[in-house]
């Protein structure tokens, strides 16, 4: 009897709040045929990138009253994304998302980031040695906090402290941070597939070169040093 009240008392869950950056596709029409040409075509230019990550789909926009989300849910699950609720300040899209049994989200846009696709370029004439740009260096002494991103253009990213859950690096070169690494860190976005990413400690969200990337959920955990880099065609992540 006693064990079976321990057994009932015990902890078997704990509410926490954490923030997450997810991807979010605004919708301005109500088409689903014109919503799925234009996203294939979407996907086609950066298939790595939006394969199998969680997609709201933001109606604020839309003038047009539909009946059904489903439509629209099933085409992004056709294409390899998730969409895990809808968003908007409508009565029918809350109508909607009531009757379908769909999370409604009530996010605000003000820290919105553009995400720019571009298609890969198929090169049919004889490799040509392309020598590496010279680059520079981006120093950041402060801590990155949830929300901000720091850009490095033509230059690697060095911060010297830590990156905080939401926050956002991309550097065109390397990255080196010297501190805890949460949050989001994108290296070689211009498509430089020698780029690094090296850290003292790696909790990210998430870690990409030149468009291969890596989900918290398939990071393996690191005690240490580590550094992030392409080689075979897969991400790797390994201690220093």
């Amino acid at each position: 009897m006693v064990a079976i009240n321990n057994l009932l008392n015990s902890q078997v869950f704990k509410l926490k709040g954490r923030l997450f950056t997810i991807t979010v596709l605004q919708l301005f029409g109500s088409d689903p045929s014109r919503f799925e040409q234009q996203l294939k075509q979407m996907v086609l230019k950066a298939p790595k990138l939006l394969y199998r990550i969680p997609v709201v789909l933001d109606c604020t926009n839309v003038e047009e009253e539909f009946h059904s989300l489903m439509p629209f849910f099933s085409c992004l699950k056709k294409h390899h994304l998730y969409p895990i609720g809808v968003q908007g300040g409508q009565v029918w899209v809350t109508q909607v998302a009531l009757k379908e049994g769909v999370s409604l989200f009530q996010a605000s846009s003000a820290q919105d980031k553009s995400i720019e696709l571009k298609a890969k370029s198929i090169e049919k004439d004889v490799p040509k040695v392309v020598t590496p740009p010279t680059r520079t260096t981006k120093l950041v002494t402060q801590p990155v906090r949830s929300g901000q991103q720091v850009v490095s253009k033509d230059a690697d990213l060095v911060v010297v402290s830590s990156v905080g859950h939401g926050a956002e690096l991309l550097s065109d070169g390397n990255i080196h941070v010297y501190g805890p690494l949460r949050g989001r860190a994108l290296a070689g976005i211009s498509g430089d597939k020698q780029a690094r990413i090296f850290c003292t400690q790696l909790d990210a969200e998430l870690v990409s070169i030149a468009g291969f990337y890596r989900l918290r959920e398939s990071i393996p955990p690191m005690n240490g040093p580590c550094q992030v880099f392409i080689q075979d065609e897969r991400l790797q992540i390994l201690p220093l």
